[in-house]
């Protein structure tokens, strides 16, 4: 078991991907295998079965005094933890998601921080079938990162060990999977080995670049929102972060 202390209380993980918080169990959502499979680079030399748990999902994670301005401000508190396992020649990954359009023509932000272990981000920004922009970010422990306007994300667990991250996002929409599995995954596949394969399924994409980028926070981003929750009005007000950039 693992044990991470954090402003929101101590968590406490296990490897088949169960959650404690202060002692209390929560529900998740899994993500199997078999609900990624249609991403994969390849579907040869798995080795795990299709109803195998690859991550868990804890939406809407908060202490109970502080639900009410989260549900003020539509914000919510995720956690994600992602098993430490491969999967053929990939690590283990996200199913791939765009968020919709809030305002102006920009979609929703994202708010990442890694809690423990190491993470890997794909982010692409299309017009139609055409990747403009391809980002690969880095994120160690104790870091936050965020997902900026009209960019999808694919996140990989590229270390030895469980992957435990918290996010901030808005309330007000479900996240877009559609182009990820029409596309057979993201615009490039990451391997185990460190390779980066184009995927063949995009019309056109570019060359990937590498973002060392991170969002500013005190501790962690759950006690930030609340020191000024007014901080975090962009997560549903895009415009106000229009100019930021990787």
């Amino acid at each position: 078991m693992i044990s991470i202390f954090t402003s929101f209380g101590t968590l406490k993980v296990n490897n088949d991907l169960s959650l404690f918080i202060n002692n209390k169990k929560l529900t998740p959502q899994f993500r199997t295998l078999n609900d990624i499979f249609p991403v994969l680079y390849t579907t040869e030399d798995i080795e795990i079965s299709k109803d195998t748990p690859l991550y868990a999902m804890y939406r809407g994670v908060y202490n109970e005094k502080d639900e009410r301005i989260f549900l003020q401000r539509k914000i919510r508190f995720d956690i994600t933890i992602m098993s430490n396992i491969t999967i053929g020649r990939e690590w283990n990954k996200t199913l791939g998601h765009y968020h919709p359009i809030a305002e102006n023509n920009l979609s929703y932000p994202e708010l990442y921080q890694v809690l423990y272990g190491k993470a890997t981000f794909l982010l692409q920004k299309k017009v139609n079938d055409e990747i403009i922009d391809f980002v690969i970010a880095e994120v160690k422990e104790g870091e936050a990162f965020l997902i900026p306007p009209n960019y999808g994300h694919v996140t990989i667990n590229s270390g030895n060990k469980i992957l435990v991250m918290a996010n901030l996002v808005s309330s007000n929409f479900q996240s877009l999977y559609e182009e990820y599995i029409r596309h057979k995954g993201a615009a490039y596949y990451l391997l185990v080995d460190g390779s980066l394969i184009p995927n063949p399924n995009y019309k056109k994409i570019v060359r990937p670049r590498f973002s060392n980028k991170r969002f500013p926070i005190s501790k962690d981003i759950y006690s930030d929102f609340l020191s000024c929750p007014s901080c975090f009005n962009f997560l549903n007000k895009p415009s106000l972060i229009s100019d930021f950039s990787l």
